[in-house]
């Protein structure tokens, strides 16, 4: 039986990059198709994330043009881990048997997808897409990710280093991670933690194509945050150890303080080390609530809704 094979596209603010991108999707399906003897039912699926701007049309145009790009609009901004999410859940309805996500712009190389496909072809469930090198990035964005890296292999999160959002997905994979995915906040590392047979595909991340990143340091920073806060399995070991650690210094060296005051004497190293302490001790506990917080994160139902269609999206069983 040939396999269905779905391209995952999150958009936002892509209208100038999906004209110059889209049929490089397409073509490359095509070529996939051939080699492999995919399914006719094989599509690319574009998700506009609540774009403001005419990123929709652009999607309209590209499946006017071409049958095989369909897409799903979504009715407001849900993030791009909501896109991918809403996309992969659309590819599985439609009888999708494996599922490849990808950057619009072309960042991360769609010309591994062979790779991806043999190895899941070869029993994998999971092909993790894992950068090799990042020499087309500016000298900042390399700095933030291997810092951000370094952090998430000090703090035990599971991630795969150099992986992001490219990977290929199995149906099963994706119907796994979304039993788990309530209590999930940052996709790679729940997508490299889930208990299924996979395989790593090394690329070099390239130019984009087109368009400039929508990730801003502050995003980044705030990605990196919560992904240490939800899956780091040091935190909840560390958190209270410290505090408890800090708080009981705080109350040792106010003690201390005390007893030399009674005896008329100064005590502002006693002072000073009981302030950093209990300042300490609070910033501990404030971050073990921010991870119950984030752990606790759910919503009713899914965190995105489906606004407009365009294409193939009925249910093929």
């Amino acid at each position: 039986m040939s396999v269905t094979l779905y391209f995952v596209v999150p958009c936002y603010k892509d209208e100038n990059v999906l004209p110059v991108t889209g049929p490089v999707f397409l073509r490359r399906l095509r070529e996939l198709t051939e080699a492999f003897a995919l399914s006719e039912n094989s599509r690319v699926l574009f998700v506009n994330d609540g774009s403001p701007d005419g990123t929709w049309n652009a999607i309209r145009a590209l499946n006017r043009a071409d049958p095989r790009a369909v897409g799903i609009s979504l009715a407001f901004n849900a993030g791009e881990k909501n896109a991918i999410l809403a996309g992969m859940d659309q590819a599985v309805e439609n009888g999708a048997d494996c599922v490849i996500t990808a950057d619009s712009d072309l960042q991360d190389d769609i010309g591994v997808a062979d790779d991806m496909l043999r190895a899941f072809l070869n029993g994998n469930d999971l092909v993790l897409g894992v950068r090799s090198e990042r020499s087309e990035d500016p000298p900042q964005e390399r700095f933030f990710s291997k810092s951000f890296y370094t952090a998430m292999r000090l703090m035990k999160t599971g991630l795969v280093p150099e992986h992001s959002n490219f990977r290929l997905m199995s149906a099963r994979a994706v119907r796994l991670l979304r039993e788990h995915e309530r209590n999930a906040y940052y996709l790679p590392a729940m997508a490299s933690a889930l208990p299924l047979a996979r395989s790593t595909v090394s690329y070099k991340r390239t130019a984009r194509a087109a368009g400039s990143s929508g990730y801003n340091f502050r995003k980044k920073f705030r990605l990196a945050a919560d992904a240490v806060l939800y899956h780091s399995a040091v935190l909840p070991v560390l958190l209270p150890v410290c505090a408890s650690a800090l708080g009981a210094g705080a109350v040792g060296a106010a003690l201390y303080a005390a007893r030399v005051r009674e005896r008329g004497e100064g005590a502002p190293a006693a002072v000073t080390a009981a302030a950093v302490c209990t300042a300490g001790a609070a910033c501990a506990c404030a971050l073990s609530v921010a991870r119950e917080r984030v752990s606790a994160r759910q919503t009713d139902g899914a965190p995105y809704r489906v606004a407009e269609t365009v294409g193939e999206t009925e249910n093929r069983g």
